[in-house]
């Protein structure tokens, strides 16, 4: 008899740690570029990375915002992208160079960073979608919103952007 009562106990306690697993399985990222969030407003960002560098159009409708910003050691540009509706939906770090092997170098260490901190990206070359990309990119679909990392290197560009997507302007995994 003392078996039987201990048995729902148990099964409680099971079910218990395999909802928390599955719970950890779904990863949420923190933007490692700075820290603004989702919630914050233009305000809080020019009180954090003062006057605007640039604006122009953001392709959701708003306005993109960008400010020098130094991440990982490294001389760039942070975005913060608006919708239509003054909310943030988009942050991006850039990072230019005039050097093909320097380029690369910083995408490996980002990429590795990113993965450390993300896992494997959900990124499909031979997708449809993707089959014209020849640039190393890398997509990772979150529910806290999709993060990539893409490299452009021509003889006109030499750049790499990390990006950060609210969920609303998100994609669905292809």
């Amino acid at each position: 008899m003392k078996h039987t009562r201990k048995l729902p106990l148990l099964l409680f306690i099971m079910i218990l740690f395999s909802f928390s697993l599955t719970g950890c399985q779904k990863k949420t990222a923190e933007c490692p570029f700075t820290t603004i969030t989702w919630g914050n407003t233009l305000e809080d960002i020019t009180s954090l990375e003062g006057d605007s560098q640039e604006t122009y159009d953001s392709i959701y409708g708003g306005t993109t915002y960008t400010f020098p910003k130094e991440y990982d050691g490294l001389t760039g540009t942070v975005k913060y992208m608006f919708d239509d509706k003054e909310k943030l939906v988009g942050m991006s770090w850039m990072y230019e160079s005039d050097d093909s092997d320097d380029l690369k170098e910083v995408y490996d260490r980002i990429h590795e960073e990113a993965k450390a901190a993300l896992g494997e990206s959900g990124y499909q070359p031979n997708s449809d979608k993707f089959a014209a990309v020849s640039t190393p990119t890398d997509v990772w679909y979150l529910e806290s919103g999709n993060v990539t990392l893409t490299m452009v290197d021509t003889s006109e560009v030499k750049a790499l952007q990390y990006t950060y997507l609210h969920p609303d302007v998100s994609e669905e995994k292809p």
